[in-house]
């Protein structure tokens, strides 16, 4: 966690760094906000389990003591201490920074629904995109699988210089697909192409908050 005067900028990546979550949350999200400029290491597990506590309307509060460097977490009555990691023996994940040569903007619970189907028959789900549309689809052994088509006049923005297509795991994507059914963002931006990441972009708490996700493409190696 970096807490700078403006707000707050977050980076996760998953222990096999296939995935790999980025969010900048401007000061204005917060109820409030009064911090000096500090990085801080956390158990992403210990915090989680501590939030699943939050209902609808509790605030959740933070103070860091620097002294003892332990982070301080009120939800509701619930008062816990999660002593901080030290930040220069953590693996600090960069953005990796990519031009890509197409781009679709989507209804996120058009997406998800996309994903979700795709989760049903099987567990890598081929994206593909040309100047008129934007294709989820997932084929198994057995001819069984799910197309779904996105024409252009569905897309809220479409780009692409030359057909592309790549191959991702559904196991990386299915909890942000259920996330985005949860009404987490209105739309998700999609940029991908043949053996590169990833990046999905949304926005949410009115444009305050900007979250980036990269995922690691599924390479199939020719026999």
């Amino acid at each position: 966690l970096v807490w700078g005067e403006k707000g707050l900028g977050v980076s996760v990546v998953d222990g096999s760094h296939v995935a790999l979550l980025s969010a900048t949350i401007a000061d204005e999200c917060f109820e409030m906000y009064e911090v000096e400029p500090v990085e801080i290491g956390l158990e992403l597990g210990k915090m989680r389990d501590l939030l699943t506590l939050a209902g609808p309307s509790d605030l959740v509060e933070m103070d860091y003591d620097e002294a003892v460097g332990a982070i301080n977490v009120r939800v509701g009555e619930v008062h816990r201490i999660l002593r901080g990691v030290d930040t220069s023996t953590m693996d600090n994940p960069n953005l990796p920074q990519l031009d890509f040569q197409s781009k679709a903007t989507i209804d996120s619970e058009k997406l998800s629904r996309a994903l979700r189907a795709a989760k049903f028959v099987g567990e890598l789900v081929d994206l593909s995109m040309d100047k008129n549309q934007m294709t989820v689809s997932v084929t198994v052994e057995a001819g069984e699988g799910v197309n779904v088509r996105f024409e252009s006049g569905e897309l809220s923005e479409l780009s692409c210089a030359s057909p592309t297509h790549s191959t991702y795991s559904l196991q990386f994507l299915d909890p942000l697909t259920r996330k985005l059914a949860g009404g987490l963002t209105n739309e998700v931006t999609l940029e991908f192409q043949d053996k590169y990441p990833l990046r999905l972009t949304w926005m949410s708490n009115e444009g305050g908050a900007k979250w980036t996700y990269f995922l690691a493409p599924r390479v199939m190696n020719d026999p």
